[in-house]
């Protein structure tokens, strides 16, 4: 069972949102960011992106150096990060941006999947 944080808005319905790991920000990232509309979020993970991009291209065209090799190892610690930063904080985001979208939180609750989750909350008490 996993767990799920149940919002309601009144005209765009229910979502349910697992609380943790998400292993599709994981595998998809940017694209899983702009597939749940976290706009901001992609658009900045995209920015930060391009500027490693960019001083991994000036670097490639720079002598050979032992600065190189430490610049080299701090891009790939940055991509590491930008590449695990939506799997562990991507459900937290989303939270954040369904509250700030105007959905009031409905519940909190255990269910094995989202749909188990958004029908366990719209059952009548």
């Amino acid at each position: 069972m996993r767990t799920y944080n149940v919002y309601t808005h009144p005209t765009h319905g229910l979502e349910a949102v697992k609380v943790g790991f998400s292993w599709p920000a994981f595998f998809f990232g940017l694209f899983w960011m702009l597939f749940k509309k976290l706009w901001r979020r992609a658009g900045l993970w995209f920015a930060v992106y391009l500027v490693l991009a960019l001083i991994e291209s000036a670097t490639d065209r720079a002598p050979e150096s032992g600065a190189q090799a430490l610049v080299y190892l701090l891009l790939s610690a940055g991509y590491f990060v930008l590449w695990l930063l939506p799997a562990f904080k991507g459900n937290a985001w989303r939270d954040a941006d369904l509250v700030r979208r105007g959905y009031d939180r409905l519940a909190t609750l255990e269910a094995d999947t989202a749909d188990a989750a958004l029908a366990h909350a719209a059952r009548p008490v």
